[in-house]
């Protein structure tokens, strides 16, 4: 394999397991429904809210594996 940048050929190749976060929810629900929502459950639902947010669904995790190559000379870093 050839680097881009320097054309080396001194190049090794890893595999890189990426981690994202999903979000749930997008800027429209916090504009027009989240804020009063989040608002009203909290001061009155305030105990059913609390048990929600400490064993209710948590923030979803996304794990994806990618290959890298690594130029060892110049260090410029691309997809494979």
């Amino acid at each position: 394999m050839i680097c881009p940048r320097c054309k080396s050929n001194n190049v090794t190749v890893s595999v890189v397991n990426e981690v994202k976060e999903k979000r749930k929810k997008g800027l429209l629900y916090w504009i027009f429904i989240g804020w009063w929502w989040e608002l009203f459950a909290w001061i009155f639902l305030t105990l059913p809210k609390l048990i929600f947010a400490i064993f209710g669904r948590h923030k979803k995790v996304v794990s994806k594996t990618v290959t890298y190559a690594v130029c060892q000379n110049c260090g410029h870093r691309w997809k494979v």
